[in-house]
C-alpha cells in the first residue's frame, strides 16, 4: 500500500511536537511495509528525513492550505491520504476528492474555548471557529489523540466513526533517579496556552523550591529577565536536557489550558515525577487544578512533593497510524 502524509512542517523543521507525530507514524508504516512519502514545506532540496521519504514544497505552512494541486498530483501514485490539522488537512480533503482518494484527518490540534484565553476573546472566537471548521469537514476517517478531545462537549465534532490512537512516548532516556532533588520542572512552548504566566507566578510564590523551565519562545531573553531568581529557563526544541530533568525532579508542573494528549505529563510519569497539571486529557498520578486557577496551583502540596506510595504510568502503544485500516473502502 502506498500512503500520502502530508503536514505543514516536518523534521528536522520545528515548530511544536506534530512534527514528531508525523515521523512516528511515518517510521511505524515504514516498519510495516507500507510505502510513505511525506509532502510538506521546507527545503526542496531535502528529499529525506532518517529513511522518510519527503517532497517539500519552498513555501510557508500558512500558504499550504492553497496547495490543493500539487497535493493532488502525489495523491494520485498514492491510495490513501493520511493529513494533520492545521494547514495540510483542507487542501489534502479537497485534493482528495480531485484525486477520488480517501482521507484520513489525524487531529493534532483541538483547544476550543482556550484560544480564547490565547488570543483574547474577540479574535480566539475567530480562531475556534476556523479550527473547528476545519476539523469537521467530511474526511473519511478522523483521528484524535485521546478519547476525552473526541468526547469533549465544548468541541462537539465527534462522530461514531471517529478513531483514537493515544501517542506513544520513548522511555529509553526517562529512568527515575531514586536520588531526587526537590525540584519542579516544566517542558514545552513557553507561550501563553502552555501557561508560562503561571508557572512564573507559582515559581515567584515559593522561592525556595528550584524550578527548571525548559522550552523555547520568540524572545527567550524577555522572559527570562521576567523570571525570579528561583526559575532556570533552559532553551529546549528536543526532549535530550529535559529527560535528564525529569528524572532528577519531585514535580512536573504543566499547568496548559489545552492539550490534544499531553506526551510530556506521560513522560513525567515515566520518570517518576508526581505531576501538578491542569490537563485533563491524560490521566496522572498528582495534583489536578483547573485551568488558570493559579491560587490552586500555589496551594498544591510543593513542599513535601516526593510523592507518597507508587507513581503509576500509563504505558500508551507506541504511536504508528493505522492509516491503512481506517480508510473506507
Amino acid at each position: 500500500m502506498n500512503v500520502l502524509l502530508t503536514h505543514e512542517r516536518f523534521l528536522p523543521d520545528f515548530g511544536g511536537g506534530g512534527e514528531y507525530i508525523v515521523f512516528r507514524t511515518a517510521t511505524g508504516l515504514l516498519a510495516r511495509g507500507v510505502n510513505v512519502r511525506v509532502l510538506t514545506t521546507g527545503d526542496p532540496a531535502l528529499r529525506c528525513y532518517q529513511g522518510v521519504p519527503t517532497e517539500r514544497l519552498p513555501i510557508s505552512r500558512y500558504a499550504f492550505n492553497l496547495q490543493v494541486g500539487p497535493i493532488a498530483a502525489q495523491a494520485r501514485a498514492h491510495e490513501l491520504i493520511h493529513t494533520f490539522a492545521y494547514h495540510a488537512c483542507l487542501p489534502s480533503l479537497l485534493a482528495a476528492r480531485r484525486a477520488d482518494r480517501p482521507v484520513v484527518c489525524e487531529i493534532l490540534g483541538l483547544f476550543g474555548p482556550a484560544w480564547r484565553a490565547m488570543k483574547g476573546p474577540l479574535i480566539g472566537r475567530v480562531f475556534e471557529a476556523w479550527e473547528r471548521f476545519l476539523v469537521s469537514r467530511p474526511y473519511d476517517r478522523r483521528i484524535f489523540l485521546s478519547q476525552a478531545n473526541r468526547d469533549a462537549p465544548s468541541k462537539r465534532i465527534g462522530a461514531a466513526d471517529d478513531v483514537v490512537i493515544e501517542p506513544g512516548i520513548d522511555y529509553s532516556g526517562l529512568s527515575p533517579d531514586k536520588c531526587r532533588k526537590p525540584s519542579v520542572v516544566f517542558a514545552g512552548k513557553l507561550d501563553a496556552r502552555k501557561g508560562i504566566h503561571h508557572v512564573l507566578a507559582v515559581a515567584r510564590s515559593l522561592p525556595d523550591i528550584p524550578f527548571r523551565v525548559f522550552g523555547w519562545a520568540d524572545d527567550i531573553s524577555a522572559l527570562r529577565a521576567l523570571a525570579p531568581a528561583n526559575v532556570q529557563i533552559v532553551e529546549s526544541k528536543n526532549s535530550n536536557n529535559y529527560h535528564a530533568a525529569l528524572s532528577e525532579a519531585t514535580i512536573f508542573f504543566f499547568p496548559s489550558y489545552a492539550e490534544t494528549f499531553g506526551i510530556v505529563v506521560a513522560e513525567a510519569m515515566a520518570a517518576g515525577c508526581a505531576v501538578v497539571s491542569s490537563v485533563d486529557t491524560i490521566s496522572f498520578a498528582g495534583a489536578y487544578v483547573a485551568p488558570g486557577d493559579e491560587a490552586a496551583m500555589i496551594s498544591a502540596r510543593w513542599p513535601n512533593s516526593t510523592p507518597g506510595g507508587k507513581i503509576t504510568t500509563r504505558r500508551a502503544m507506541p504511536s504508528s497510524s493505522i492509516s491503512a485500516n481506517a480508510a473506507v473502502s
